[in-house]
């Protein structure tokens, strides 16, 4: 419709110059008045794909009966036989349509998106105002027009481009956060598997002979089901303390569970800092399940670490495991769902996967994987510094 409107426009000053038949003149400008307001109707029909926007499209309509009055009267406007174009008492009806249907543009734009701290909020505002600007320019004729050239069809073509591309980031980030949202209730489902429900149960009910330590099994289960639901509703990052308290009630559970057979140790000196939610839990379990469990003896260490470098945050969570066979012994960095498969040989990927695309969208971290077959597993998570993170390709989400 902006491509109408634009050769619209070009024939209507071709003809003024040529001095055309003032009736061809007169049905151009009816077009080209007529679809103005119905271009804004559009944009309002994109930011709000579920609303009919019935009222806005009965205003267009009325704004087109009032030009094609210029067929027959005076009252919209009319071209006068020496090709002159002059309003009537109605002239000005397209421009108070389309301000109408814009205000009710902008308010649809801050309802639906009003709550972006984003720089690029303004477009939509900026836009708009550019439009205003223009009409009111434009209505004045040649008083204010500059080098006597219209500027309200620039204008308004150039927005339809700038609000194309604002309502496209809109819904590009929409569709991210709804992976995102979909990941966290997979990752919610693979750490509370109803057989970790069932055996943390039956590690409570083996003591209830011992009130002290039956008390004690079933805060570290409530702590854990209460921690993991509330990081279910989590869309940034979680602060590092708030992780390895949900890790600490998990081990615990665990070590009750295998007993002697599973040893922990926890060198955790760094904790200034945010993740996102499940990052070490995610790491732990895999562990325990597919690493130290396959041993021949069920027996393993699990060694979580969190540390500081200059620039970035670093977990490692190790375990003795029986590990897996790579083509070095240097770390894989995890490129996709394929790699996973091919260098774990059958061990889970997914949780692995799945953390990978959030630590890369949410704090523009790295998780890379250090293993021999038969000699355990090192998972690696780097975290960038915020001073180390400006200008990265995902500006850390309050990480």
């Amino acid at each position: 419709m902006s491509a109408i409107l634009v050769l619209d426009e070009f024939f209507d000053c071709y003809l003024e110059i040529k001095g055309s038949n003032y009736i061809i003149r007169t049905i151009i400008d009816i077009l080209d008045y007529s679809i103005r307001p119905a271009i804004i109707v559009l944009f309002c029909c994109i930011v709000d794909t579920e609303g009919k926007h019935l009222i806005d499209w009965i205003l267009v309509v009325i704004n087109t009966i009032v030009h094609m009055t210029a067929l027959f009267s005076h009252v919209c406007f009319w071209i006068t036989e020496d090709n002159c174009f002059i309003r009537g008492p109605l002239g000005y009806t397209s421009h108070v349509i389309s301000v109408i249907i814009i205000i009710h543009s902008v308010y649809l734009v801050f309802r639906l998106y009003g709550s972006s701290r984003k720089v690029e909020s303004f477009i939509p505002a900026v836009c708009v105002l550019l439009i205003i600007i223009t009409t009111i320019t434009d209505s004045f004729g040649g008083e204010l027009r500059f080098f006597q050239v219209a500027m309200l069809l620039p204008a308004i073509v150039n927005s339809c481009v700038f609000l194309y591309i604002w309502l496209h980031l809109q819904f590009v980030r929409e569709y991210e956060n709804d992976i995102m949202a979909q990941q966290r209730i997979n990752i919610m489902v693979s750490q509370m598997k109803p057989h970790f429900i069932y055996n943390s149960l039956t590690v409570i009910g083996s003591y209830l002979n011992e009130p002290q330590k039956a008390e004690e099994a079933l805060e570290n289960f409530t702590g854990f089901l209460r921690g993991s639901v509330d990081l279910l509703d989590s869309t940034e990052c979680i602060p590092a303390v708030q992780e390895f308290k949900t890790v600490d009630h998990f081990l615990y559970l665990e070590k009750e569970r295998f007993g002697d057979k599973l040893n922990v140790e926890l060198d955790i000196k760094d904790t200034d800092y945010k993740m996102p939610a499940f990052t070490v839990q995610t790491l732990v379990e895999n562990a325990i399940s597919h690493g130290i469990r396959h041993n021949k003896n069920g027996r393993g260490t699990l060694i979580v670490k969190s540390y500081e470098l200059d620039k970035e945050h670093v977990i490692e969570v190790q375990d003795d495991g029986v590990g897996f066979k790579t083509e070095t012994n240097e770390a894989m960095k995890i490129d996709n769902k394929t790699n996973i498969e091919q260098e774990m040989e059958g061990r889970s990927h997914i949780g692995l996967v799945n953390l990978k695309e959030r630590l890369e969208y949410m704090c523009n971290g790295t998780l890379s994987i250090q293993s021999q077959q038969g000699n355990g597993t090192i998972v690696k998570v780097t975290i960038p510094k915020k001073s180390g993170g400006a200008g990265s390709k995902h500006e850390c989400i309050d990480c």
